[in-house]
């Protein structure tokens, strides 16, 4: 069971850091002193994007470790079968 524990170890790391990440980027942006207001539009869509393209980034990437570890799993698993069924 340690390759669970180890998965397990793993998500909760990646959780953390995006939970660093994001607490990171908001505190950047409510210290940010010198704003133009005249580009305030633009640079609320800037803000936007950047802030979807992190969210879908990072979104992406669970999903390809959450499909690794699930194809782990499922290999962990045949072979137990497999090695059942020879015994």
């Amino acid at each position: 069971m340690d390759l669970f524990n180890s998965f397990d170890q793993f998500f909760r790391q990646l959780s953390e850091l995006q939970k660093s990440i994001f607490v990171n980027w908001e505190s950047m942006i409510l210290n940010m002193q010198n704003i133009n207001i005249s580009n305030l539009p633009d640079d609320f869509e800037k803000a936007a994007k950047l802030q979807e393209e992190l969210v879908k980034s990072s979104l992406d990437f669970q999903e390809q470790v959450s499909r690794f570890s699930i194809d782990t799993q499922r290999r962990m698993w045949d072979s137990y079968f497999k090695m059942l069924r020879k015994s």
